[in-house]
């Protein structure tokens, strides 16, 4: 059975992936975790999230896998020796001499994606400290088919993971110096600023001094979101793990990635999973996106760009607007008093998020204000609508709009 394995950038996302469906969690501290600009967490926070997981039966893995500088070292020592007290169940390890350490410390070692792993051989490298690797997102889906079964010919024991959503980079498996260059700001310990999602312009020059303007103002190097949705029955078959991408990320993001993806693997097992196929691409529709691309699983086959160079940021045609907020849940009857900051009606779909409550997302099917049945409520209204789910007194209403 593959594992589903969602990013948290808190303590909120790591509790709503763990309850749609999540088998793992993947989630860093405020230092090395390839994600400084994520809220990230404290030690405290670490220690409640594991206490979840593992009251859940599931897992939560820790990202250590910046550029480890001389200067590091001993803050990436104490921070193993935290985690290992902590019962952090794998560390997500790129630079050798942490994984030695790692190894030393007793942890299961995931090899990071910035490994850039790309064949068996590198792959047997990596089996001397860790139990599984990442593998390189530049590979095709028939040379990882190819990796694998080389290892097992040579009866070595090592799980391999994949991302099958998210973002991607337009460097080889996220090693850019652009932001540094740039900006002063290092990609490659967590503080890229991405300056590859801007416009640029691409100038021939000759040598005789004049120029030409090939392309004025395009996104050239902001490459489409990664979305394999279209292929679970195929990547089941070669990937021990399935990796979300998004620490950067929202809840709402987390909340209907995890929930579409578990949801697509249970339907390849019961059997359903072609008749879904369709509601499955509509729901990942509704998360933000550069437009969706297979990546380079098959780019062996497929020569299609993957390039959004027309568009800044998100194609999604759903809009998330904050519409209220809850200032009364009863509980026994389900109803939650939320007071308006603009309109809804019946038949519309809110989203309900909030510290303790993570994501929630409700269809309207009835509501009252002052005891009496509306179709319509207006900013400032306080209305009363019945929800599937547990809810709290100052959580965030949204409502969930598709623009034309």
């Amino acid at each position: 059975m593959v594992e589903l394995l969602s990013p948290a950038n808190d303590l909120t996302c790591l509790k709503t992936a763990i309850n749609y469906g999540a088998d793992a969690v993947y989630c860093g501290l405020k230092e090395f975790s390839m994600r400084a600009n994520a809220k990230n967490f404290t030690r405290d926070e670490l220690k409640e999230g594991i206490k979840y997981a593992h009251l859940n039966n599931k897992k939560v893995y820790l990202c250590l896998n910046t550029v480890i500088y001389e200067n590091d070292l001993k803050k990436v020592e104490e921070i193993l020796d935290f985690a290992n007290s902590a019962e952090v169940d794998a560390v997500i390890v790129s630079d050798l001499g942490t994984m030695q350490l790692a190894k030393e410390f007793g942890f299961r070692i995931h090899a990071s994606v910035q490994c850039n792993i790309t064949n068996s051989l590198t792959a047997k490298f990596y089996s001397k400290f860790a139990k599984r690797v990442i593998l390189s997102r530049e590979l095709t889906l028939n040379q990882i088919k190819e990796i694998r079964n080389n290892l097992k010919k040579d009866k070595i024991d090592l799980e391999l993971e994949g991302f099958v959503h998210g973002a991607l980079c337009v460097a080889i498996s996220g090693r850019c110096f652009l932001s540094s260059y740039l900006f002063g700001r290092h990609a490659n310990c967590g503080d890229c600023l991405q300056p590859c999602r801007r416009r640029w312009k691409l100038i021939n020059e000759h040598f005789d001094g004049t120029y030409e303007v090939v392309c004025e103002g395009k996104y050239l190097l902001s490459p489409k979101d990664l979305c394999m949705i279209e292929h679970i029955p195929k990547l089941m078959e070669v990937f021990d793990s399935f990796k979300i991408e998004g620490r950067a990320k929202n809840v709402d993001y987390v909340m209907r990635t995890t929930k579409i993806y578990r949801e697509a693997i249970n339907s390849v097992l019961d059997g359903t999973y072609y008749e879904k196929l369709d509601y499955f691409k509509k729901e990942l529709q509704k998360i933000y996106n550069r437009e969706y691309d297979t990546g380079f699983y098959f780019r062996d086959v497929i020569k299609e760009h993957d390039f959004q160079y027309n568009i800044e940021g998100n194609a999604s045609k759903y809009r998330k607007i904050e519409i209220g907020r809850v200032v009364n849940f009863y509980k026994k009857i389900n109803v939650a008093e939320i007071e308006l900051y603009g309109d809804i009606k019946v038949g519309d779909t809110i989203l309900i998020i909030g510290k303790t409550t993570g994501c929630i997302e409700e269809k309207i099917k009835e509501m009252q204000i002052n005891h009496k049945f509306v179709d319509y409520a207006k900013k400032g209204d306080r209305v009363g609508i019945k929800l599937n789910h547990l809810v709290r007194e100052g959580d965030r209403v949204y409502l969930l709009k598709k623009i034309v």
